[in-house]
């Protein structure tokens, strides 16, 4: 009864977190069969918080990425994928952003940088497609082609 609980809320929580599964149950026993962290392979163990078993999952998707303990779950960092074109301003990207508001609710968003004489400038955006826009007229506004 005990174990059957545990799962029960286990998976309950995943799912109020936004974690997305096909089947949660496999997911579960996977999670669970897992003793080392996938990560610096510290041993899992209910006493130490810091050692205790976590499941990481991408915050966009909610796909399950590894197993790993409470500390590297903290500190686990994926490279932001970046789209980066050398115009002849100078460099811009566009990357995904996500920020910690003063309630503690989490936005996504998506930066423009532009890096013209060695000077920042960045904008934000809440879709992809509106920043990719403001980047071409960046790019229109900057032309040398035009006469």
């Amino acid at each position: 009864m005990k174990k059957r609980y545990h799962k029960n809320e286990t998976i309950q929580n995943w799912k109020r977190r936004g974690v997305i599964s096909n089947d949660y149950n496999e997911l579960y026993h996977k999670h669970m069969s897992i003793n080392n962290c996938e990560l610096c392979n510290v041993e899992f163990n209910k006493i130490q918080f810091k050692n205790q078993r976590c499941l990481d999952h991408d915050h966009i998707t909610g796909e399950y990425r590894k197993t790993l303990c409470r500390a590297c779950n903290a500190n686990y960092k994926l490279s932001k994928p970046k789209i980066r074109i050398k115009n002849t301003s100078g460099f811009y990207w566009i990357e995904n952003a996500k920020t910690k508001n003063k309630s503690g609710n989490y936005s996504f968003t998506w930066r423009y940088h532009r890096k013209v004489n060695e000077v920042l400038k960045r904008k934000c955006f809440k879709t992809l497609s509106k920043a990719i826009a403001f980047s071409f007229i960046q790019i229109l506004k900057d032309n040398p082609f035009k006469n």
